[in-house]
């Protein structure tokens, strides 16, 4: 949609980010090797964890002489409630350029015995960049930069997560160039109960610049950042089919913020059953604004990706990362049953 047209919101929570920040998972539960099993997948520069600090400027370099790898994620989740998914975004990628394809699989066992491969074409939406292969269950972007799919919610089938990666002319073949991989999320989205009030605020910011005055009375100015690094081939949420990341004159600069407020929204929508329960259904798993959104970006701590229209595909302008602008979640009761809440949204890279 674009032109900043607010429709009803989505944010994309990463699961991963959240189960190492609070101690549940360590980067040992995170694998990467090349398609025999066992070898080491090599870097040339980075290493897997900078894969998983949600800052895509941040890139891996990985030889092209891996061949096929893949990267795997235990949830270690034995409930499949815990280990839902669907949404895979990865960020920062050169995937064209490297001629790479890639599938996504889940599954309850560690070989991918009886895989569920969500990526096959009809069981996910193509949201960005991400045109299906000729291989089934392969995703072959069209573009360097960034892609996203979505899928119906994975609740069965689902303590494992794996990303295979090939060069397009299969797993004997080296990648057409070394391969950059920025950051990758996985989890589960979210959409806003409503679209938000009127008088939704919207500025970008140029921060970061000190202005001082000469005795003769000149300004000069000192800015420590422009906006958003660069990255490993492209500009920040741009998509191209060449490497682009020194046109900087073409870049977005400035931090953008969104504050709105949202009215009436039901409160089985915005608060759990029982924020103590160990029942699934009753918090972790209640698919409400507290639990699902405020609980696992864990306030301002991690950040989400965000998009201002859930509804639109192949529109790169309508997302970003985003932080919360202040430190929680604030609600007011209107009505019996019924909440406005405000958010205030902060782009970070």
């Amino acid at each position: 949609m674009s032109y900043n047209r607010i429709a009803t919101p989505r944010a994309y929570i990463d699961l991963i980010s959240f189960n190492l920040a609070h101690g549940w998972s360590t980067p040992s539960n995170i694998s990467m090797l090349q398609d025999d099993g066992s070898t080491a997948v090599t870097f040339d520069s980075g290493q897997k964890e900078d894969l998983f600090d949600l800052r895509p400027s941040n890139f891996v370099t990985i030889e092209a002489e891996n061949q096929a790898f893949y990267i795997q994620y235990d949830t270690e989740f034995s409930t499949d409630t815990f280990a839902e998914s669907s949404f895979l975004a990865i960020l920062g990628h050169n995937f064209n350029a490297a001629d790479a394809v890639f599938k996504v699989q889940t599954d309850d066992a560690s070989n991918m015995g009886t895989p569920t491969t969500v990526s096959t074409t009809g069981s996910h939406t193509k949201v960005i960049n991400a045109r299906a292969d000729a291989s089934a269950g392969y995703i072959d972007p069209q573009n360097n930069g960034w892609t996203l799919i979505t899928w119906s919610t994975q609740t069965t089938n689902n303590r494992y997560m794996r990303i295979t990666i090939e060069d397009d002319t299969g797993t004997g073949s080296n990648f057409n160039t070394d391969l950059k991989i920025g950051a990758i999320l996985y989890g589960e989205f979210m959409d806003f109960p409503n679209s938000p009030d009127m008088s939704v605020k919207t500025a970008i910011d140029y921060d970061n610049t000190k202005l001082q005055n000469s005795i003769g009375g000149s300004t000069y100015a000192n800015t420590a950042s422009f906006g958003q690094p660069v990255w490993s081939a492209t500009l920040p949420w741009t998509l191209s089919t060449s490497d682009i990341s020194t046109y900087t004159f073409e870049q977005r600069y400035g931090r953008i913020n969104h504050a709105m407020n949202f009215s009436y929204i039901t409160d089985t929508n915005l608060f759990a059953e029982n924020m103590h329960s160990s029942a699934a259904s009753e918090w972790f798993d209640s698919d409400t604004i507290h639990s699902m959104f405020y609980n696992r970006i864990l306030g301002q701590h991690l950040p989400f990706l965000f998009t201002i229209d859930g509804s639109v595909t192949e529109q790169e302008g309508d997302y970003g990362l985003f932080r919360l602008a202040d430190s929680g979640m604030k609600t007011t009761q209107v009505a019996n049953r019924l909440w406005s809440m405000g958010l205030n949204l902060t782009e970070t890279w």
